[in-house]
């Protein structure tokens, strides 16, 4: 069975890393992969050890929140298809909080944030909102601290617009991919 395109593949004409060296390009995106399974084993109870320095700090920084703001955890980087829209996509956390707010996270290691994250944000809360016929109270992009400080959480208040965007990248992709 062939997948449907992803919202990384769908948004990935917009995020351009061109100006990047690849060599730091490649450092990057393994460092965030090993960032994401340990954040992904803490949030599901499993052991996280023999972390690199440089992905423990980034480990700490997501359990001082995840420890501060998550009561129970209802979703954790599941794969899931929208049929109708014929897209995919993994979310990495959506979570009950503390103060019962259903909240979908996006973790994040870069510093800065950038535009596609809130759209690929939306995509994710729609998949998410069919899937466990539940509603997100907030969405927004945890951006992780490289010296292990508590993250920043941004959150995105636009989600009908930038779902509206989502849907004219994927009618994009697929005019160009075809």
């Amino acid at each position: 069975m062939i997948l449907p395109p992803s919202v990384t593949e769908v948004l990935g004409p917009w995020a351009d890393f061109s100006m990047i060296p690849p060599a730091v390009l490649q450092a990057a995106a393994e460092r965030g992969t090993a960032v994401h399974n340990a954040c992904f084993a803490y949030a599901a109870a499993l052991p996280v050890v023999g972390l690199r320095p440089d992905v423990a700090l980034y480990v700490e920084s997501f359990q001082r929140w995840f420890d501060h703001v998550v009561d129970k955890v209802l979703l954790c980087e599941e794969r899931i298809t929208d049929e109708r829209f014929g897209y995919h996509g993994e979310p990495d956390l959506l979570i009950q909080a503390k103060n019962n707010e259903i909240i979908l996270t996006d973790i994040k290691t870069p510093v800065t944030k950038i535009k596609p994250w809130r759209i690929q944000l939306a995509a994710y809360k729609n998949l998410c909102e069919q899937y466990l016929s539940v509603k997100i109270d907030r969405v927004g992009s945890l951006r992780l601290s490289p010296e292990g400080k508590t993250p920043k959480m941004d959150y995105y208040d636009y989600q009908d617009k930038d779902y509206s965007v989502f849907v004219s990248c994927l009618n994009a992709y697929r005019f160009f991919k075809s």
